[in-house]
Parts: structure tokens; C-alpha cells; sequence
């Protein structure tokens, strides 16, 4: 359920499993069904998410507050899965409360809950490789980063392990803050396809009606995530749903 290239631009969404509460996560995901976002990521909360700004790193204090964890995240996905079938969800989580989990039991976990995809940031792509029979036999898309100084080198080997599609790290730094799109960023996408035929997924900097029209035609999918939660704290998941689904209007993606 992952776009093909050239696809029409979707948006991935975002849950803190925990943010705001777990009953809330499940309420929430359903509003960004109906808005229409058909992936969506699954975060394991962590107390030091060193990719991400100021908004997730505060949504993972308080997820871990309120209960958000490996196996919170493993039972939320089943629930979500079996209610959404047309939904991709995407387990996002740093390395560490995975491997403390388990690697191997993990990855059958994540397949049994529904999980079609998984970021993990700071899993190199040498750590993937070996998983990549299991991952395969479990129908478990590693969605591998690239960014732009990521030499070409590199980039192919990520493109050989990667699964589903290939998330292009739109710029240096963490996630929350605006990114500019221009003829230099068009140029680091551009250097990215000559490696790969995957759909590539845009994060870092995806705010606005405006990114998302700046990113069709150059990109198959874009992270709508940070500015999402940032709706979800100020105004809670209904009104966040309702400004999802005025989103896509805007950018004319509904």
C-alpha cells in the first residue's frame, strides 16, 4: 500500500504513542483516516529522540509519562490495523528501546500487529542487512534515510536495502523547523533518483499547504508530522483532524 514513483504526492502522518494519552491515540488516528492520510507513523517514545525538535522531543516526555512503549505501540498497531486495512502504519522508533526489546522478536512482533513499514534513524543501513531475509519473509518494508550529505557511494547501498520507499532528509538538523525548496533541493532529490526507482518521502521541514504543492511532481510522499502534533497539543485531535483534512484542500490533494 506504499505509492509507486510518480505517483500523486501522499501525505504521512504522525502518533506519539502516549501523546496526549493512549485511549486519545487511537481517536486520533481515526480522524486522520477520514482526513485522508493513508500512512501513518507509530512512534515508540523515547527520552532522547535525537532527530527530532523541540515539539516530539516534549510529546515523548509526556507519551512516556502516560504508559507510550514498545509493547503499547505493538498493541495500539493491532487495534488500528485491523480497524484501518487500507491505512499503512509505519513503526517509527529510535534503536534503543528496540534493542533492549529484542531485534528478532521485535520485527515478528511488529509484523503480527500490522506494521507494513519501519524508520529507525539511527540504524545504519550496515545494521539493516543482515535482517533483510527476515524483513523480507515478513512482508516489513525498511524505510531507510538518506540526507544531503550522504555520499553517492552510500546512497546506493541504502537504496539496495531499502523497502517501500526511501525517506530524503530534506535538509540538515531536526525535525519541526521550515525547510526552503529550491533548485539546490531539487538537485539533492534529483542526485537521489539516479540511484533509486523507489517512491521517495520527504521529511524535515514539511509545514504548510505551500511545502506540499512545492513537493508534487518532485516527491511521492511527504512527512506531515511535527506541525500536526503541534495542532494535536494546541487544539486536540478532532480539531487536528479537521485541519488535516483543509490541508489536503489547500494543497489540493483531496
Amino acid at each position: 500500500m506504499f505509492p509507486k514513483q510518480n505517483d500523486k504526492l501522499q501525505v504521512m502522518s504522525h502518533a506519539v504513542v502516549g501523546f496526549p494519552n493512549l485511549d486519545e491515540n487511537e481517536k486520533a488516528i481515526a480522524g486522520l483516516v477520514a482526513a485522508g492520510v493513508n500512512l501513518i507513523e507509530l512512534q515508540v517514545p523515547f527520552s532522547d529522540p535525537v532527530a527530532d525538535g523541540h515539539t516530539l522531543v516534549n510529546a515523548c516526555y509526556e507519551a512516556l509519562k502516560h504508559g507510550g512503549s514498545v509493547r503499547a505501540t505493538l498493541e495500539l498497531a493491532k487495534k488500528v490495523s485491523a480497524a484501518h486495512p487500507n491505512t499503512s502504519f509505519i513503526l517509527m522508533s529510535y534503536l534503543n528501546p528496540l534493542y533492549r526489546y529484542g531485534l528478532e522478536q521485535l520485527f515478528r512482533d511488529a509484523a503480527a500487529a500490522g506494521f507494513k513499514g519501519m524508520i529507525i534513524p539511527d540504524m545504519p543501513v550496515e545494521e539493516f542487512e543482515p535482517w533483510m531475509p527476515l524483513l523480507d519473509e515478513l512482508g516489513i518494508a525498511p524505510i531507510l534515510m538518506v540526507t544531503p550529505n550522504t555520499s553517492d557511494e552510500r546512497v546506493a547501498r541504502i537504496a539496495k536495502s531499502a523497502r517501500g520507499m526511501v525517506y530524503v532528509v530534506s535538509r540538515m538538523g531536526v525535525t519541526g523547523k521550515q525547510t526552503q525548496w529550491g533548485e539546490e533541493f531539487n538537485q539533492y532529490v534529483a542526485r537521489i533518483r539516479q540511484h533509486t526507482d523507489l517512491p521517495l518521502a520527504i521529511g524535515f521541514g514539511v509545514r504548510a499547504a505551500s511545502d506540499l504543492q512545492a513537493l508534487t511532481g518532485t516527491a511521492e510522499v511527504a512527512a506531515f508530522c511535527s506541525k500536526y502534533i503541534e495542532w494535536q497539543r494546541d487544539s486536540g485531535s478532532d480539531e487536528a483532524a479537521k485541519l488535516m483534512r483543509q490541508l489536503l484542500v489547500d494543497a489540493q490533494l483531496a
